[in-house]
This record gives C-alpha cells, sequence and structure tokens, in this order.
C-alpha cells in the first residue's frame, strides 16, 4: 500500500497552508481543492508559496 493511501484512509484534517501559515482546514480535502483555487488561483500565485497537508488524528504508526 503506498503511503499516500494509508493517509486518506486515517482520520484528521485537511489544511491549506500559504507561505507555511495555515489558513484554513477541514475534515474534507475537497474543501481546501476548492478554498485554494478561490483564494489563491494559480495564475497568479506560484505552485510552491500554496500546500494542502493533512494532520492525522490518534495513534498512527507509518512503515
Amino acid at each position: 500500500m503506498k503511503q499516500e493511501d494509508y493517509i486518506k484512509g486515517h482520520p484528521g484534517e485537511w489544511l491549506l497552508l500559504f507561505n507555511d501559515e495555515i489558513i484554513d482546514h477541514s475534515a474534507n480535502v475537497e474543501d481546501m481543492l476548492r478554498l485554494a483555487e478561490e483564494k489563491y488561483p494559480a495564475d497568479k500565485f506560484p505552485d510552491d508559496v500554496i500546500k494542502i497537508s493533512k494532520v492525522l488524528s490518534g495513534n498512527i504508526r507509518l512503515h
């Protein structure tokens, strides 16, 4: 199993980050993608300043 799939299957919050600063969060990644597109359109902001990351909750062990 890919680590990506493993992470998607665990509970947690998705974060929208701009220049490594948390802008918003949601349990739904689609909400974060939509917000990123609305607030930071690709034609105005470089890709490297906008990130979406997941903070896992619970007792998680990655191998």
